[in-house]
């Protein structure tokens, strides 16, 4: 499709001959001997009691270059007005969706670093580097294309001026989305969306007549198709026997005889195994953050964030200590300090796998399978599906969590998962939290593939840095790694 390019000064044109987002480059054929990174002269300076500053080399040097072009894209994305926009939102039916503003799209960054990206591109084609270091180099250059591709392309749909306009920047749009975070499949969408429309009971009047328009808001649904996956209930069963003892070290640290646990006594056991399971040899530390909501990893920072006053049980404690730390964090830590800092970041496509990871990793901790991101499927189905704007999906959503006895959302959650399906424009559907369901899934697929191996399964999810376990260039990416000298 054309490409629609976006100036500093916020002009846009259509170029026909630009590159679609993704695309690699070509010349790399051209092989030289492993860099050393100045390991030899280290050591003999070491043995003669002096220090050396070597030189980087040119794969660690585009490394770090290539690093400083990454964004967090939902950052970016999140409505800098979300409250304001909200509460008018519910307070007038007539908004199809909320008056969002974008105040943290950093246009001007994104397209300097689309800049720099074209830069390091043309400068590693000239280089005498391997083979195997472009194609490492290639992998986060084209991941960290798309995700500034991404934001921009957000930003042209908003801004477009006519019919047009708004067309092509919705192709581009969905381009990027889908090359970044994939698409909801279909026969998914429509059984986990039958399954959850056949578990509502309804016992009242009332509840019978909701459940009826709700019916009709969602409309015509195809006939049932073939099932979706569940792991066996025996593969839950010995994956929760493996992490159980995997983390005995880690859940020895949690006081038996407490039954509840503050944010910041959390944040003090986490402080204590770090120090103590990993003899201090990581940076990482667990802070309190008072502007976070939820637990979460920011690895460039190497902090484990709590939220201020927030009390947990005790079983609520083990699982966020094993998915923050146990998951999040583990699989940074074994490439941290590495000088490609992708391995300890992310590899493209990660986050769906990592967050399925800690998925089944609570729910091995628990002893019990449950479903992941239903809520978000079903929101980001509709829009994708059944071409349901903003307003209308909440409609669905809030009928669904009104009926569905399991559904404990609040109704600000249930909005705010709304806003999420549509974050960046609130009009397109942003794919996202597809990860949710997808990565837990694609896990416990794994996992009953490997439970046989439990040895290498766990090499496999937790000591092999932020990869796709089921991703064989990733696979190739590592092996290079750990005997290749990348």
């Amino acid at each position: 499709m054309e490409r629609i390019e976006v100036t500093e000064s916020g002009d846009r044109d259509l170029d026909k001959n630009a590159e679609n987002p993704g695309q690699g480059w070509e010349n790399l054929s051209r092989e030289t001997e492993e860099p050393n990174w100045g390991i030899v002269d280290e050591m003999e300076a070491q043995l003669e009691g002096e220090e050396v500053e070597r030189e980087k080399s040119e794969y660690e040097k585009f490394s770090e270059e290539i690093a400083n072009t990454h964004v967090v894209v939902y950052e970016q994305l999140n409505a800098s007005n979300d409250k304001e926009a909200k509460a008018e939102f519910l307070e007038n039916d007539e908004l199809t969706r909320p008056n969002n503003f974008y105040g943290n799209l950093d246009v001007a960054k994104d397209l300097e670093n689309l800049k720099e990206l074209d830069r390091i591109k043309e400068e590693i084609n000239e280089t005498s580097m391997s083979e195997k270091e472009k194609r490492a180099l290639e992998v986060f250059w084209d991941d960290n294309k798309r995700k500034n591709d991404f934001l921009i392309s957000n930003y042209v749909y908003n801004t477009a001026k006519t019919p047009e306009e708004k067309e092509e920047a919705k192709k581009w749009h969905e381009e990027v989305n889908e090359a970044l975070y994939g698409k909801p499949d279909e026969g998914t969408f429509y059984a986990i969306l039958r399954e959850k429309l056949e578990s509502i009971s309804p016992e009242t009047e009332e509840e019978k007549a909701e459940q009826k328009a709700l019916i009709e808001k969602i409309g015509d649904l195809p006939e049932a198709g073939v099932g979706r996956f569940k792991p066996k209930g025996e593969t839950v069963a010995r994956f929760s026997e493996v992490i159980n003892e995997f983390f005995g070290g880690f859940l020895a640290h949690i006081p038996e005889e407490k039954e509840e646990f503050s944010s910041e006594e959390i944040v003090a056991i986490i402080n204590e195994i770090l120090e103590e399971e990993f003899d201090g040899g990581t940076e990482y530390t667990a802070v309190i953050d008072s502007g976070k909501a939820n637990a979460s990893v920011n690895n460039d920072e190497r902090k484990i964030k709590f939220p201020e006053g927030k009390t947990y049980s005790k079983d609520r404690a083990k699982a966020l200590i094993c998915h923050e730390l146990g998951t999040h964090v583990m699989r940074a830590i074994p490439y941290e300090g590495h000088p490609n800092v992708a391995f300890s970041r992310e590899l493209p496509g990660n986050v769906e796998f990592d967050e399925g990871v800690a998925k089944c990793v609570e729910q091995a901790i628990k002893g019990k399978y449950e479903d992941s991101g239903i809520y978000h499927y079903i929101n980001i189905g509709m829009a994708n599906f059944k071409g349901k704007n903003f307003r209308e999906v909440y409609e669905i959503s809030k009928s669904l969590n009104k009926l569905d006895k399991k559904d404990t959302r609040s109704e600000d959650k249930v909005l705010t998962d709304v806003q999420r399906c549509f974050r960046g424009t609130g009009e397109l559907p942003n794919n996202k939290d597809l990860a949710y369901y997808n990565g837990a899934n694609q896990v416990w697929k794994y996992i009953e593939e490997n439970i046989d191996d439990p040895e290498l399964l766990m090499d496999h999810l937790f000591l092999s840095g932020k990869t796709i376990a089921t991703d064989k260039s990733q696979e190739r990416l590592v092996y290079e790694t750990k005997v290749g000298g990348l």
